[in-house]
């Protein structure tokens, strides 16, 4: 489980270091996923990701840290299930439409935030 929560940290700063270097990819992938149920998809993959940092948790550096962040992916796949699927497509047209400065910013932040998971994992 170490090793996929690992993973999972990689993944996470990979994918805010492109949006960092192409914020229009954070269009495309907010058109991908605003298309039929598929932000559906996305609510059981941040489920599954946070399974399994919660997982692996007691075999990682820091248990309390890395509780908290599968807590928060847990809870955060369970909100889009619960949410109207309306809402948060108008919440991804907000994003769209935010300036490349911000986006790069915002993929700044999701870097960081996969280098926590895999320093702390």
């Amino acid at each position: 489980m170490l090793i996929l929560a690992k993973l999972i940290g990689l993944l996470v700063a990979t994918f805010g270091l492109t949006l960092f270097v192409l914020p229009r990819f954070t269009e495309k992938v907010f058109d991908f996923m605003k298309e039929g149920k598929r932000l559906y998809w996305a609510g059981v993959v941040r489920s599954l990701i946070g399974l399994i940092l919660l997982m692996g948790a007691p075999q990682s550096a820091l248990p309390v840290a890395t509780v908290s962040v599968g807590v928060i992916f847990l809870l955060s796949g369970i909100i889009v299930f619960a949410c109207d699927l309306e809402k948060l497509k108008g919440f991804f047209a907000h994003y769209i439409e935010l300036s490349a400065v911000v986006t790069r910013l915002l993929g700044l932040v999701v870097a960081c935030f996969g280098i926590l998971i895999f320093s702390i994992a």
